[in-house]
């Protein structure tokens, strides 16, 4: 990398990426669109900073980022595609997500109707399950993570690297009901019932370790209500 910690671009990372731009940086990484020849598509690869490298503590942290990822990847999250050493650094390529971020559609006073959000309130309880069970640490929710691709949505891998908090998965559910709050059409069929289920995740009186699970049961009910919503 030169002194702008970047690589002049278009840049061939090995034999198989092609690093066309930068899509912002960390204090240690770098993230790059980048071009995986062999498959022909758009990826994303985060590269390790080479003065990171000198840290050995930063260097783990990134590659059990990269593995706790390769363990959570697919469905609807975003899949890790390699780890690969090149230029005396590390680097993970990653799917690119296509589609529009949640923090787009509520700059502009969008909204989505309550059973979308409640699909997407519902996967996101699953991946909390699902991160505990494993003790997978995991990243705060944020709406930018969020990818709306009509029908369904894809999500930024939130798995890290490091062991899981036990308030974990209250911050990220309880942030995500506040903020999916704001995308709810209210006029959508079964709108209040679902803001009633998001405004208690958002101030729980009493959280354990089976909230989770609790609430997603309240979500699946709803959902079940909706699709036996009469459309006549």
């Amino acid at each position: 990398m030169n002194a702008s910690d970047t690589y002049a671009l278009p840049f061939a990372l090995g034999p198989r990426y092609m690093l066309i731009s930068v899509l912002r940086k960390t204090a240690d990484t770098v993230l790059y669109c980048a071009r995986q020849n062999d498959m022909g598509r758009d990826v994303v690869v985060e590269s390790l900073k080479r003065e990171a490298m000198e840290d050995p503590m930063k260097v783990q942290g990134f590659l059990e980022a990269a593995r706790a990822q390769s363990r959570m990847g697919g469905g609807p999250i975003a899949s890790s595609l390699e780890l690969l050493f090149a230029e005396d650094t590390w680097h993970v390529a990653r799917e690119r997500i296509e589609g529009e971020s949640l923090d787009v559609m509520v700059a502009e006073g969008r909204k989505l109707p309550a059973f979308a959000v409640c699909e997407l309130m519902q996967l996101l309880c699953h991946i909390c399950i699902c991160m505990d069970m494993e003790d997978i640490a995991g990243e705060a929710f944020l709406l930018q993570h969020v990818y709306y691709m009509s029908p369904g949505f894809r999500l930024r891998n939130p798995a890290l690297g490091g062991e899981r908090s036990r308030t974990t998965s209250r911050r990220v559910l309880t942030t995500a009901a506040a903020d999916l709050l704001q995308l709810v059409d209210e006029s959508s069929p079964h709108a209040a019932d679902l803001c009633d289920i998001l405004r208690r995740m958002h101030y729980p009186s009493n959280w354990t370790p089976l909230s989770p699970l609790h609430y997603d049961e309240d979500l699946v009910r709803l959902q079940e209500r909706h699709f036996n919503f009469p459309t006549a």
